[in-house]
């Protein structure tokens, strides 16, 4: 993921820090704000995203905004 992308992702999931650690090949993504409730872990959501590339990345994002719209 270059600074573009990472760029992208963070403007449309602001809710998110978006971030590939150094000397890590995996990119992450922790959400922002008060800690998940119990009912929104049962049903799938995630404090933090761990995935390697780019694509999954985004995809995971999308899914998680995906169960946060149907809550």
């Amino acid at each position: 993921m270059n600074e573009q992308q990472r760029a992208r992702l963070q403007e449309r999931y602001p809710a998110w820090h978006i971030r590939r650690p150094q000397g890590m090949g995996c990119l992450v993504a922790t959400r922002l704000g008060r800690p998940l409730t119990e009912k929104e872990i049962y049903y799938g959501l995630c404090a933090t995203l761990v995935e390697d590339t780019y694509d999954l990345l985004s995809a995971a994002l999308a899914e998680q905004r995906k169960i946060e719209d149907a809550l």
